[in-house]
């Protein structure tokens, strides 16, 4: 027997997943036209066909669906990904030193730059898991890969972000005693 959402149902999975998926996409595609393309597609596939699994299966099905539309538009228009504007982050507008913003600025720029030279499947896997907070488990289902490919991909892009990092730092003359922002093997922890 087909499963069917009513209106009010579809309204109801807009209104609570509709800003998260938007930033999913956003931060995959970077491009926010796009993303709310790709999300208002998502939500029309639900509509007309939703998953098996009844509303327990919406999210993840929409995550994956959004993931893998973000995916197919970003391939399409190879440009590059950038990291999310920190402003969004609450604990960040509370600094009320001025240097240390510059500080945070400037150790964003260093990863935004990184990050824009990466191959389009290490990014991706980096902005789920750190950004999106996303399990092992939960990129594997987004992506449609093995979760030990997301384990492995994950560790071999958090390597390269550091050598990027520091080869920038390298070329700029920054000094070479300066730790970096990150660590690159933060969030290994399943």
């Amino acid at each position: 027997m087909p499963v069917h959402i009513s209106e009010m149902e579809l309204q109801d999975w807009m209104d609570r997943l509709g800003p998260q998926l938007l930033r999913l996409s956003t931060a995959i595609c970077h491009d926010s036209v796009a993303a709310e393309d790709v999300v208002q597609e998502a939500f029309i596939k639900l509509w007309r066909k939703p998953p098996d699994g009844g509303a327990r299966a919406i999210p993840s099905w929409l995550k994956r669906v959004v993931t893998n539309a973000s995916i197919n538009v970003l391939q399409r228009t190879r440009r590059p990904a950038k990291l999310p504007d920190v402003s969004y982050d609450p604990a960040l507008q509370h600094q009320d030193r001025v240097d240390q913003r510059l500080d945070l600025a400037d150790e964003v720029a260093r990863i935004t730059h990184a990050m824009d030279r990466m191959p389009e499947d290490k990014r991706i896997v980096i902005v789920l898991r750190v950004q999106h907070q996303m399990s092992y488990a939960q990129i594997a289902e987004a992506m449609g890969i093995p979760e030990g490919t997301v384990m492995s991909r994950l560790n071999r892009a958090r390597k390269l972000l550091a050598e990027l990092v520091v080869e920038q730092d390298a070329q700029s003359g920054r000094a070479g005693d300066e730790s970096l922002p990150f660590r690159p093997t933060l969030g290994q922890e399943r």
